[in-house]
């Protein structure tokens, strides 16, 4: 019955928020109600012949959201450009008490020995080994890998094909692009990025963006 299914919103209605709707819409026990997205007046999203999503609002509408829908749980759909916005939204979620969902694809490999942090999305073909840990509300995209005992804090974005050695450390909030390489017990510092294809061998201070094969810092980003 609809009633014993958990409320969820998808935060955001881009393209991650199709991603995400594939991945619960195969739980039988959740009910998607919508999105919310700051490009009001678009009334829903097509996702596939006859399937959309309702955007309800912005932001603000969860408070009213978490009244209606009792148990609502949100999870994120939001890619690596908006790393501010994921940020605020966690402060929001935390100060309104409202759980998040983990989604993990079907077709990803999650050892039962690693841990994964809630309201994080693993999308299809992703590996996650023995003893990992995943902080809260990371992405790990479509055939990344992570090798046993790496650690990855809150708020990590792992782009597509990205590798992720044994015994990493990586802060929180930092991104991972597309086919970047973290050679093995390497630290990358918080609010960090390691841009496509990079090569780490060597560890990466706060805030610095690294590109390259082997990667080397280019600039520093400013705290969020």
């Amino acid at each position: 019955m609809a009633e014993d299914k958990i409320p969820v919103v998808i935060l955001g209605a881009g393209g991650y928020a199709t991603v995400v709707h594939e991945i619960l819409n195969a739980r039988l026990d959740v009910r998607l109600i919508g999105c919310t997205d700051k490009a009001l007046g678009i009334s829903e999203r097509s996702v596939g012949e006859g399937i959309t999503l309702r955007i309800l609002g912005d932001d603000d509408i969860l408070p009213q959201l978490a009244d209606q829908h009792p148990g609502l749980h949100a999870v994120f759909a939001l890619g690596p450009d908006l790393m501010d916005v994921r940020m605020r939204l966690i402060r929001r979620l935390d100060l309104e008490k409202i759980p998040s969902m983990t989604a993990i694809h079907r077709s990803a490999v999650i050892s039962p020995l690693a841990k994964v942090g809630e309201g994080t999305v693993v999308r299809g073909g992703a590996i996650i080994s023995a003893g990992s840990q995943i902080g809260r509300y990371s992405l790990i995209n479509l055939g990344a890998s992570i090798d046993h005992d790496a650690h990855l804090g809150a708020n990590v974005y792992v782009g597509q094909g990205a590798q992720i050695s044994s015994y990493v450390q990586i802060g929180d909030h930092v991104v991972i692009e597309m086919g970047a390489s973290i050679n093995s017990r390497v630290t990358i510092g918080a609010g960090a990025r390691v841009t496509g294809g990079a090569f780490v061998n060597t560890d990466v201070p706060d805030h610095a963006v690294v590109v390259g094969v082997p990667a080397r810092v280019v600039r520093y980003l400013s705290p969020l």
